[in-house]
């Protein structure tokens, strides 16, 4: 008897199997994702509402290696476009991170998987960082806080992205997906050209991988301060091969928020500084009460 057997390979975060088990549209969609992609209670992405936010300073966060030029790889997995780069490692640590986080990966969403106030942007892009004592991304994504991404959102504007530009090309070196498509960058990758001109406030909750298997073990922080890209850019994204044709979107749904709390990070915030601006203008009414008598 002959066996048939699948084989799985581990690309970053993504698990791609050749039966190619999930989608982001038809019988393999979203809505039958399994695990906990459809059980778990801290989901993402999430539409954040701005006015709902809980302001604080929860400290900036530091990007360490982030203006070095490196060499990358690009590789069309079937689910998005992802680059790795080589050299010496490149980590993030501040904010209320508890350890220093290494950058395994970055990826692109088109449009943005993460709403704010109920607006999706044109395109995101994930620093998917994990925790350096699990030694690698994929052990990292078994345990809570295993994992650290910081999110980019683009927002759609009539002039190209010049940072962009080495990306966009290089799309055209991976343009289909047959298991996977890989290839070495022509140019090199500055990663802090990817982080607004004002990284220093951001959104910042508890939440999971957007990609099956869903695990809940991810520090979200997703700038408040956008980027912007054109609509040709933009169509280079779903130009993208997949084995069911080019990959027109790559988002998946919001998820409820739940009893989550949503931090808005702001230089210097605090109860003490709320409390005494909210106390001013009683103060000076009471002043001008005292004047008129």
């Amino acid at each position: 008897m002959r066996r048939s057997c699948i084989i799985v390979t581990v690309i970053g975060l993504y698990v791609v199997t050749a039966s190619e088990d999930w989608a982001y549209w038809g019988i393999h969609g979203p809505p039958h994702w399994p695990g906990l992609c459809a059980t778990g209670k801290k989901q993402s992405p999430i539409n954040i509402m701005s006015e709902e936010t809980i302001k604080a300073d929860l400290g900036a966060l530091k990007f360490i290696r982030y203006d070095f030029a490196a060499t990358g790889e690009i590789t069309n997995n079937g689910h998005a476009v992802q680059i790795s780069l080589y050299g010496v490692p490149i980590h993030l640590e501040g904010g209320d991170l508890p350890s220093r986080y290494t950058l395994d990966q970055m990826h692109f969403h088109w449009p943005a998987e993460h709403t704010v106030d109920e607006t999706r942007d044109a395109l995101e892009l994930h620093f998917v960082h994990y925790d350096n004592k699990y030694g690698n991304a994929s052990e990292a994504a078994k345990h809570e806080n295993g994992i650290a991404v910081v999110a980019t959102l683009f927002e759609l504007d009539t002039q190209d992205n010049f940072d962009l530009m080495p990306i966009v090309k290089a799309i055209e070196l991976v343009p289909k997906w047959t298991g996977k498509s890989t290839a070495m960058m022509r140019f090199k990758v500055i990663p802090y050209l990817f982080l607004p001109k004002n990284h220093t406030t951001y959104y910042r909750y508890n939440g999971s991988l957007t990609t099956p298997e869903c695990q809940e073990s991810v520090m979200w922080f997703v700038f408040t301060e956008k980027l912007t890209v054109s609509k040709q850019q933009v169509n280079m994204f779903k130009s993208t091969g997949t084995s069911n044709g080019t990959l027109d979107f790559n988002y998946r749904p919001t998820q409820a928020i739940g009893d989550r709390k949503v931090y808005h990070r702001l230089d210097g915030y605090s109860a003490v500084t709320c409390a005494r601006s909210n106390l001013a203008p009683i103060f000076f009414s009471f002043f001008l009460i005292r004047l008129w008598r």
